[in-house]
């Protein structure tokens, strides 16, 4: 009789739940700002009113189910629920019909900021050095100050994480054009076609282009995971976990990389 009437009391809790979920979600998460009475979100908020994003619902992008419902009472009834938000957004919501959906058609782009050609296609349906990536590993709203704005700051940790300072990864090409005019240099004009043309790569000039390793400390992963490091040299699982399932933002655990003209040479070679 007990388990039964437990057994009732649970059906009825999920239905309860289920019932209050569909109708929070039908009146109440359809504004955006009704989600920060419950959740420490307020900044992710600003940033959302004022991004492009703005006549956007919460619920159009991120993923909350029945099930993050149900689970989220329950554990606001034994004490151990976060109300810092954590969710994902998965790539179907940003490629549905009306948002994005014909980006991986028109794939390339063009940063005019620092007129960077970048194409969505390679980086989206292929493993970069072996990791899957998802919209957000380069849409992320926490490390550029905005909300879904691209930051390229995980672009500097995948094209200059392991390799010489003045090198990298896909090569400077890959996302620079060299200066088509002459530029001024230690009172000279220094040509770059001439440079290119006589076979000179970009490091001999520019010996040092980034700073920082952006290797993840050990004790980063305690963080979140109390005496679970065991997997900390397993890369390819560490990304699978972190990267494509739970799109952990790359700067959550890597530490920056800067890139520029760190350091020139003291003297430019003659052409």
């Amino acid at each position: 009789m007990i388990k039964k009437t437990i057994g009732v009391s649970a059906l009825v809790f999920v239905i309860l739940v289920v019932a209050v979920y569909f109708m929070a979600k039908s009146f109440i998460f359809a504004s955006p700002k009704n989600c920060t009475s419950c959740h420490y979100m307020v900044p992710f908020y600003n940033k959302w009113k004022t991004s492009t994003h703005n006549k956007v619902p919460c619920l159009k992008c991120h993923d909350y189910t029945p099930l993050n419902a149900i689970s989220g009472q329950l554990r606001f009834l034994v004490g151990t629920y976060n109300p810092r938000p954590l969710t994902n957004v998965p790539d179907k919501n940003c490629l549905q019909t009306n948002c994005h959906e014909k980006r991986l058609i028109e794939s390339k782009v063009t940063f005019t900021k620092w007129n960077i050609g970048f194409d969505h296609k390679p980086h989206f349906k292929s493993l970069r050095r072996g990791i899957k990536l998802h919209c957000r590993s380069c849409h992320s709203d926490i490390v550029q100050g905005e909300h879904v704005k691209v930051s390229k700051n995980p672009c500097f940790l995948c094209h200059f994480m392991g390799v010489p300072e003045g090198q990298a990864w896909t090569g400077c090409p890959s996302c620079h054009t060299s200066p088509k005019e002459d530029i001024p240099y230690q009172g000279r004009r220094f040509s770059h076609k001439k440079a290119i043309k006589a076979g000179l790569t970009c490091n001999v000039c520019h010996i040092k282009i980034t700073e920082g390793t952006g290797i993840v400390p050990k004790e980063k992963c305690f963080f979140c995971h109390v005496e679970r490091t065991e997997k900390y040299n397993d890369v390819r699982f560490v990304h699978e976990k972190h990267v494509a399932e739970k799109q952990i933002d790359c700067l959550f655990c890597h530490p920056r990389i800067i890139h520029g003209n760190i350091k020139m040479v003291s003297k430019i070679p003659s052409l």
